[in-house]
């Protein structure tokens, strides 16, 4: 059985290149207060990827046919990695994590984590993130959430950002979809 550590990266590394392929640095769309970074919806994911994580689930979707989902099964869902300096070309002070969220009920208490990771010294330099329970407050139904985030004044473009659905201590499915990564101006 793989340890905790290796079992988060078997589910994000699974589509890794899936995502570094739909998820890109688009300069032209922007709202005037931010910047698109990563995007992803899931749909590419089936069919270009060999064997898509099994967190990647039509059970339940916000658009199109697919989403990722944890649960008591499943700690970590497929997620975003990508050094900062490859997707932006400054360093950035705010990010906003945006996404559609699911809870099956009250016990899906999962989280979206945010990380900063220093892959040479193999350690997690900055965590943060979006908790279900206070972000959707009606289970059983799609819920738009979002969460600006302001980086640590040391970051550095050899850092990578995280991005995954994590069951946390969910008793319950939770599932994510639509999920969006900005630069805040």
């Amino acid at each position: 059985m793989p340890t905790p550590t290796l079992r988060f990266w078997l589910a994000p590394l699974a589509g890794l290149s899936l995502l570094a392929a739909t998820s890109c640095k688009q300069d032209s769309t922007t709202d005037g207060t931010s910047t698109l970074l990563a995007f992803n919806d899931y749909e590419a994911v089936v069919g270009w990827v060999p064997n898509p994580s099994p967190s990647v689930t039509s059970e339940r979707a916000h658009s199109g046919r697919y989403c990722v989902k944890v649960g008591p099964q499943d700690e970590f869902g497929m997620g975003y990695s990508m050094v900062l300096e490859k997707i932006i070309d400054h360093r950035p002070h705010k990010l906003r994590i945006e996404a559609w969220g699911f809870m099956t009920d009250a016990n899906a208490t999962a989280k979206i984590g945010f990380q900063l990771f220093n892959a040479a010294q193999d350690k997690v330099l900055f965590s943060d993130g979006i908790e279900y329970a206070d972000a959707i407050k009606t289970p059983g139904k799609w819920v738009r959430i979002s969460k600006d985030i302001t980086l640590p004044n040391d970051v550095a473009g050899n850092q990578q950002i995280r991005v995954f659905l994590w069951r946390s201590v969910a008793g319950s499915p939770a599932y994510v979809d639509d999920l969006k990564i900005s630069e805040v101006q």
